[in-house]
């Protein structure tokens, strides 16, 4: 049985038969509206706020990729800042390794800021840290501070240095 053969439907179709022409024209209009007011609800309605949903999506990755690309130097630049501070550790390991050969000791090593070491001497012959001073010269290492004191005994003094990449 087909949904055209239904029971109910053939008494609907009957009633319908047998409206004055004029309610006809108004059902059919009002089943046009419901039909119309239906395809807007179910279709329409959620098709468009998809849309508008996704286009304030786009505006927002939008502005972000704005932003990203307003502040990639910045951001590059303080990547940079990290490197130059593990570049400070390697300083630190290549100062503390660089002095044996010399035949001095420093007491202490202590980072300072980002891109140097200060390093303290007690009691080293002057001859060596010059060159060792002179080594790291060559390694492409500068001296920012150095303070040297003279020891009572000869030859021999105390030093602060603070190096730097």
């Amino acid at each position: 049985m087909s949904l055209a053969e239904h029971p109910r439907i053939l008494q609907l179709v009957a009633r319908y038969h047998g409206l004055p022409p004029r309610d006809r024209g108004a059902l059919q209009l009002l089943v046009v509206f419901v039909v119309g007011l239906l395809f807007y609800l179910l279709v329409w309605a959620p098709v468009n706020n998809f849309y508008a949903s996704s286009m304030a999506q786009r505006e927002r990755q939008l502005s972000l990729i704005q932003y990203l690309h307003a502040t990639e130097a910045q951001a590059r630049a303080l990547g940079s800042g990290k490197a130059s501070a593990l570049a400070g550790q390697s300083l630190l390991s290549q100062i503390s390794s660089s002095t044996q050969g010399f035949q001095i000791k420093p007491n202490r090593l202590q980072p300072e800021g980002s891109d140097g070491v200060s390093v303290w001497f007690d009691d080293v012959n002057f001859n060596n840290l010059v060159r060792w001073l002179e080594a790291q010269a060559q390694q492409g290492i500068t001296v920012r501070q150095i303070s040297i004191d003279r020891d009572d005994l000869p030859g021999t003094v105390s030093a602060r240095v603070i190096l730097q990449n």
